[in-house]
């Protein structure tokens, strides 16, 4: 019977072994994988940029800028020196002029900073005129190309 009771001990003791191995060591998890931060970094810059805004009428906007940098988080960009050229059927083109700008990372909006000067008509169409502002929005029309 004290042999029987040792082998019971020693039996339950190897299991006693085994669960613990199981547990720590065979059914380990993966440690969990960081995930990367997010950063309001620039990913690139361009100088002398050009968009045209396009729809089946033809161009409806130009945005150039002296440099515009590129922020992959939210698509956006900031712009230094910007000028919008917006084209209107039966009117002349008016153009706007900022020393900063910011655009929507779908390309829908442009928010324009610092010595704003909007430019209309001055042509034989209409009699035109200049309005500044501090700042000002521009919803812009037509797909980029």
């Amino acid at each position: 019977m004290k042999s029987e009771n040792i082998v019971l001990a020693m039996l339950m003791i190897a299991l006693l072994g085994l669960s613990i191995w199981l547990q720590f060591g065979l059914l380990e998890t993966e440690p969990l994988r960081e995930e990367p931060e997010i950063t309001h970094d620039p990913d690139y810059y361009v100088e002398n940029f050009t968009a045209t805004g396009m729809d089946e009428e033809g161009i409806r906007y130009v945005l150039e800028a002296e440099r515009m940098v590129h922020y992959p988080d939210d698509g956006s960009a900031l712009l230094d020196n910007p000028h919008v050229i917006q084209f209107q059927p039966g009117s002349v083109p008016r153009h706007v002029y900022a020393e900063s700008g910011w655009l929507s990372g779908d390309g829908g909006e442009v928010r324009l900073t610092g010595n704003v000067r909007v430019i209309q008509g001055m042509g034989s169409i209409d009699a035109g005129g200049v309005t500044t502002a501090n700042k000002m929005k521009i919803q812009l029309k037509g797909r980029k190309s």
